[in-house]
């Protein structure tokens, strides 16, 4: 290859590296998007209104709140769909007085005479109890509305205190996952150099043992912490209906 050509072919290369490795670089990881987002506690209101409206206990206690009111109003217009027009028109014998009212004959209050005349009345076609106890039902109706509403507003707040405390224990697991990787890897270090002095004579059997018994302890602490905190990471998606992985790529 020509000199000139392999030094342009070197140079298009490295950058091409360094491009990449920069953007690369800049790109923040999940763990570091967790970490900023767990500082600020920009996701728990987000979790909690998730959580309150992925449950289906909420759900439920919404449809007994709908249910309460729609037979409120049924009881307030219940009076009005007994109540009914009613009018006739018949032909026949009626009073004088009411075709005659001038008559003055006595005896004479009532005639054959054929005439025709209306009825138009108002009917009411309800219990009496029902029209009597109007009040009251109304009453029984609107306290199991406020009762209904009472019990989907605890609802909502058992669900947003679930989710703190889920949401506390993930904080507190993702801590003390931190702290144990920190302590494993300072075991390993240890283990180590102590691997070195052990050959070169400088420290017992004894001395070497307990370091790696340090060690030892060191990764199952840190992979019963991986465990749990993997649990709890699941255990709020599943509990809220969120994919966390997403919501902290969007969380500002």
């Amino acid at each position: 290859m020509h000199p000139f050509k392999f030094i342009v072919f070197f140079v298009t290369t490295a950058l091409s590296f360094l491009v990449n490795f920069s953007v690369k670089a800049q790109t923040p990881t999940i763990d570091s998007l967790l970490e900023k987002a767990l500082i600020s506690d920009e996701l728990l209101p987000i979790l909690i209104d998730s959580a309150v409206k992925y449950s289906a206990e909420f759900r439920k206690s919404g449809s007994s709140v709908t249910y309460a009111r729609a037979s409120l109003g049924v009881s307030k217009k219940a009076i009005f769909g007994g109540v009914s027009i009613g009018s006739s028109y018949n032909y026949g014998t009626n009073f004088s007085a009411v075709n005659n009212p001038s008559s003055t004959t006595a005896g004479n209050n009532f005639t054959t005479a054929q005439t025709g005349f209306y009825n138009i009345g108002l009917g009411v076609q309800l219990p009496v109890t029902a029209i009597l106890n109007r009040k009251n039902i109304i009453k029984e109706g609107q306290s199991l509305l406020d009762a209904a509403i009472a019990d989907q507003e605890n609802t909502a707040l058992l669900i947003k205190q679930k989710v703190i405390g889920m949401y506390q224990e993930f904080k507190l697991l993702k801590r003390m996952l931190v702290l144990n990787t920190k302590a494993m890897q300072s075991a390993q270090l240890n283990n180590t150099l102590a691997e070195k002095d052990f050959l070169n004579g400088q420290i017992t059997v004894d001395q070497y043992s307990t370091v790696q018994d340090k060690l030892n302890k060191s990764i199952i602490d840190l992979e019963t912490y991986i465990n749990k905190f993997q649990t709890s990471y699941m255990q709020l998606e599943a509990f809220t209906g969120t994919n966390l992985s997403t919501l902290i790529r969007v969380v500002k």
